[in-house]
Parts: structure tokens; sequence; C-alpha cells
């Protein structure tokens, strides 16, 4: 059911880590496909409002991440901004405590990972790559930790 969005975010982190760029035409294909497959879903178990659900919560995480983009430029990319309304489908479906989980486990995990990247950057090439962090990993990682902790709860 969180397949379409599962396998978009990780090429959106292969590619963030990559060449530090996220681009719009899979995040678009990903967000299609991902709704999609929540209405499919939603039709199967007759509940409509997971769609509903899953929107509101997806659109309202990339409206507050571009707040966040905005008030400090330079800390998060437009591309971490649009990796949030796909990847946001995801913890959206599962409601408001799935959401917040995937908020704090971005938090914690976002730490985490500025402190381990200097050392992964090691074997990135490219001087310019090597001192931007890239967060698309950090907001899928914590998705599915939100997800999997949801989905058990």
């Amino acid at each position: 059911m969180l397949l379409p969005g599962l396998i978009c975010g990780l090429a959106l982190c292969v590619e963030d880590m990559r060449a530090r760029r996220i681009p719009r035409l899979w995040v678009a294909l990903g967000f299609v496909a991902q709704i999609a497959t929540i209405a499919a879903y939603a039709i199967a178990v007759n509940d409509m409002f997971i769609i509903v659900q899953a929107l509101l919560f997806a659109i309202l995480s990339t409206l507050i991440q571009l707040g966040l983009a905005m008030i400090k430029p330079g800390s998060l990319g437009f591309g971490d901004v649009t990796c949030m309304i796909v990847i946001g489908l995801a913890p959206g479906m599962f409601g408001l405590t799935a959401v917040v989980m995937w908020w704090l486990s971005m938090g914690a995990l976002g730490i985490l990972w500025l402190a381990i990247w200097p050392h992964v950057s090691k074997h990135v090439h490219s001087t310019r790559l090597r001192k931007k962090t890239p967060f698309a990993p950090v907001i899928v990682l914590a998705a599915i930790v939100a997800v999997s902790i949801a989905s058990l709860l």
C-alpha cells in the first residue's frame, strides 16, 4: 500500500546524495502513484477519509517545511520541501500520531545525520557536494520509522 512512495523516496535519497537535487518529475510521478494506491486501499476498506487525511497532512507538512526553509534561507532547499509532499502521504495516511512521530523522528535523525554526514561525505569526490548535507534520506527514513511504529500501535 505504501510501496510507490517508498520506491520514490529511495530514488530521491540516492539522487539527493549523489547530486544534491530532487527531480520534480520523480516527485510528481511518485505522488500520483502513491495517491492512486491510497485511493485503491480506501475503496477496498470503504473509508474515503483516508485519502483526504493523507493529502491534508502531506500538504500541511510541506507548507510547514516551506515556512522553515523561508525562515532561514539556505538551511533547507526547495528539493527537501518538494520531497515532503510525496513522503508525507505515508505518515499522513496513518493520522496525526504518525505525523507527529514523523516530525519528531526527522528532528532526532536529522541531528544524528548532521553528525554522521562529515564522515560519510569523505567518499564524495566533489567538494561542493561534500559541504551540503542531503536531507531527503532523513525525511524518508523518519517516515519509515513513523509508519512502522504507527502500524504497531
